[in-house]
């Protein structure tokens, strides 16, 4: 790999090349903060958090089990791109469950990467 001191050398296409360059590694996305293990108390709210570095404009999503959450009743996504749940439940009148493995999934237009999966039980 050639440095950037021979670019700055090369005039107006040494600094274009650097630009390019320094575009090259703040492109990619990376974590900050992933999802941690949680146990959850019945009815208390609980924050999984997720924070990821690259260009913008960045999207982050949740997923529960490998299914897609959308913001609702009982959750909230938040710019920072954590995840707010107001109120867990261990079961839901619907028979479904707060409980699970959760990802955070972010992207932006060079790519998409997936956290960790953080586990999130009901305390006993």
């Amino acid at each position: 790999m050639v440095s950037k001191r021979c670019y700055l050398s090369c005039g107006a296409l040494g600094l274009l090349l650097t630009a390019l360059v320094e575009v090259g590694h703040c492109a990619e996305l990376a974590f900050a903060v992933e999802p941690s293990d949680i146990i959850a108390v019945q009815e208390q709210p609980l924050m999984l958090h997720c924070q990821v570095d690259g260009i913008q404009p960045i999207t982050t999503s949740w997923r529960r089990n490998g299914v897609l959450l959308l913001d609702g009743e009982n959750n909230a996504m938040f710019v920072n791109g954590s995840l707010v749940i107001t109120r867990f439940q261990k079961t839901k009148a619907d028979g479904s469950s707060d409980e699970g493995d959760y990802d955070c999934v972010a992207q932006n237009h060079f790519g998409l990467v997936v956290s960790r999966k953080a586990k999130v039980q009901a305390a006993k």
